[in-house]
């Protein structure tokens, strides 16, 4: 059995590491913080959340935003990889198309909802569309860069091999994007999860930022510190795992 990489064990430790300061922080707010009411301690924000899961609203709420988030972040994935392919591998795509991807890079979320609202209504596709739309470019950008970058060599050895374009795309061009398309996922994932939240927020949709607007809104401070908490404790768990998952996928690159 081969000797575990010192350096592959530490990829996931520093992370875990940084979070001391903050507990050590929560500590300090918690033991020897002001008793304010609009900045409660951390422990009464974990009594809110169990309020809130003892009304049956916790886990639904938590459902409805990591179904949204991932519905989401694999829309990001395959439209941002097939695009940037596309503009990678070719030239005449990149200038007709990298006008209006500029233009559309540029636009915040906060300003496409209530376009989007008005032609696609409160829906759940009205959220993916804005999410998606929002998120798509550090995978976009990264693959693009990636494929303008890919070997020639490679494609001149698919030719000898009369590989077909299938054989081609599956055996030579996506391996090579694979670090790609996981680094700029794992880009994009924060912004998936803040825009999901950004976009329930403001439609008053079912999920987390639903319900943090309304705890807001009748002042319960504990209430929001804790959704905001629990948001935090997600998308960490997200970055974890992708980059957990970026480790195989660099393994499955090495091996094809």
């Amino acid at each position: 059995m081969t000797p575990r990489d010192p350096r592959a064990a530490g990829t996931a430790a520093p992370p875990l590491r940084g979070l001391l300061p903050l507990i050590v922080g929560l500590l300090a707010w918690q033991f020897f913080g002001p008793r304010v009411a609009y900045f409660p301690p951390p422990l009464e924000w974990l009594r809110a959340l169990d309020d809130l899961r003892l009304s049956g609203s916790l886990w639904p709420a938590i459902l409805t935003t990591m179904m949204s988030f991932a519905e989401a972040l694999v829309l990001s994935i395959l439209i941002g990889s097939a695009l940037g392919i596309l503009l990678g591998r070719s030239q005449a795509f990149d200038r007709m198309l990298g006008p209006s991807l500029e233009f559309w890079r540029t636009m915040p979320a906060g300003a496409l909802v209530p376009v989007a609202v008005l032609i696609l209504g409160y829906t759940e596709q009205m959220t993916l569309f804005v999410v998606t739309l929002t998120s798509i470019w550090p995978i976009l950008l990264n693959v693009r860069s990636a494929a303008r970058r890919i070997s020639q060599d490679r494609l001149d050895a698919a030719r000898v091999l009369h590989l077909s374009w299938f054989a081609t795309q599956r055996k030579i061009l996506i391996p090579s994007l694979v670090g790609a398309i996981q680094l700029g996922t794992q880009i994009a994932a924060p912004i998936v999860l803040i825009i999901v939240l950004l976009v329930e927020i403001l439609t008053q949709g079912s999920g987390i930022g639903r319900e943090i607007s309304l705890a807001q809104s009748t002042f319960r401070s504990s209430t929001v510190f804790g959704l905001v908490m629990l948001t935090g404790i997600l998308g960490l768990a997200v970055n974890l795992l992708i980059g957990w998952s970026g480790a195989l996928l660099r393994n499955f690159e090495t091996n094809v």
